[in-house]
């Protein structure tokens, strides 16, 4: 799964957050940081779940911090949880 920031400044920051969670995470560009979730079954329902709360989270944390979620094995969650500033 893939995470886009509208900014790069946050990358890092948004890496750090999600590591701190358990989460493993590769910054894979200036604005995009790939996040290591299974990619079928239960277990990668499970994952995307909690990755969109640790990103509503992130939201509060950083309001104006926009991250869109790049999901290529469930691409209908991918469009519902892009999270962006108010």
């Amino acid at each position: 799964m893939q995470l886009r920031l509208g900014e790069p400044i946050y990358t890092e920051r948004l890496a750090s957050f999600l590591e701190s969670l358990g989460q493993a995470t590769i910054v894979s560009g200036p604005n995009e940081i790939e996040l290591l979730v299974p990619d079928e079954g239960r277990p990668g329902e499970m994952a995307r779940r909690e990755t969109a709360i640790y990103l509503r989270v992130w939201g509060v944390l950083y309001p104006d911090a926009d991250v869109s979620v790049i999901d290529e094995a469930a691409p209908e969650l991918s469009r519902a949880q892009a999270v962006s500033a108010g």
